[in-house]
């Protein structure tokens, strides 16, 4: 499961961060009671995305702190998952940052790192880092690996930012290729805010994420592109009234043809999309219930809607 939490940041003023506007005294108004009905309604939808078990990953962005994220994992909708946390404080701006949460019963932890995303010529732009995880999971001993990404914004228009976007999808490919180099049926998943749709040329010409009915070892895989033929996405853009896939799960073709061990349920993939998350806007379209619009406070959950796919080990669903 990957999700963009629109802000998560508690309500401690750290000096190292851009974080004025979400405290108490801030423009925003973040205080206690605002920030715990956060932590409520992002637990109430990562427990909802299935009736009978909680995520076994789950890939955060627009997160502040750890402090932030173990708030969240106490929450009592998630508690029982036991979930452990794999963040760092990124260089970005805003000081908003990419994490990882994970069921210590099932997966264990090989390695991490974070991966600096830098412009050639700009010493001063600074984004969040790459994350990546290698995975193991105890019943079956197999490796994955795991990579959360919140690529830099289209502030600006999307031509004139998209060589940010290029930067970051060659961090990314340049990765992915050393550990297609060194394992030739790698299980890989790729998730997280892209901010380009699953046809744009980071995607595509870059990281060369392919579409599925295409699949093959060796090579990376788009789940995301159903959004470009029906209509749907994560992100509802106001100005155009049209819906964006930028939230986006990405896979290696180990993962769609693997006969036997980890690999996906069916190519099942999907956007959660719950009525309790969405609000019904003036034109009839439902969209995500956020919880600001500039400073006004909403007290919904995300601007963004999460996206997850289902893979097999053994016997259990996860997400």
């Amino acid at each position: 499961m990957s999700y963009n939490v629109e802000n998560l940041f508690d309500t401690i003023d750290n000096p190292h961060k851009v974080d004025n506007e979400f405290l108490p005294n801030g423009k925003k108004q973040w205080n206690t009671v605002r920030y715990q009905e956060k932590l409520e309604h992002l637990a109430q939808v990562i427990s909802s995305v299935d009736e009978k078990k909680l995520p076994e990953i789950v890939g955060l962005i627009e997160v502040e702190s750890k402090m932030a994220l173990e708030d969240l994992t106490k929450e009592k909708a998630l508690k029982k998952a036991g979930y452990q946390i794999i963040h760092h404080e990124s260089p970005d701006f805003r000081g908003i940052d990419v994490a990882l949460l994970y069921n210590p019963k099932r997966v264990e932890v090989l390695s991490e790192n974070f991966y600096k995303v830098l412009i050639e010529g700009d010493n001063r732009f600074k984004t969040r880092e790459i994350l990546y995880a290698k995975l193991i999971f105890k019943k079956t001993k197999d490796t994955l690996h795991v990579f959360v990404n919140h690529w830099p914004s289209r502030r600006g228009g999307q031509a004139k930012s998209e060589h940010k976007r290029f930067a970051a999808a060659q961090v990314l490919r340049n990765i992915t290729d050393s550990i297609f180099a060194a394992d030739v049926h790698p299980r890989m998943i790729i998730m997280g805010d892209f901010n380009d749709e699953p046809l744009d040329k980071s995607l595509v010409d870059i990281l060369e994420a392919k579409p599925v009915d295409l699949a093959q070892n060796g090579y990376l895989f788009n789940l995301s592109l159903i959004g470009q033929t029906q209509n749907i996405g994560t992100y509802y853009y106001w100005k155009t009234k049209q819906w964006n896939m930028l939230d986006q799960m990405i896979v290696s073709g180990e993962m769609i043809k693997a006969t036997k061990g980890l690999k996906m349920l069916n190519n099942e993939t999907g956007i959660l999309r719950k009525d309790f998350m969405l609000y019904t806007n003036n034109e009839g379209v439902k969209t995500p219930a956020k919880s600001y619009g500039g400073k006004k406070y909403y007290g919904g959950y995300s601007d963004h809607l999460p996206v997850y796919f289902y893979f097999y080990y053994k016997t259990n669903k996860c997400k």
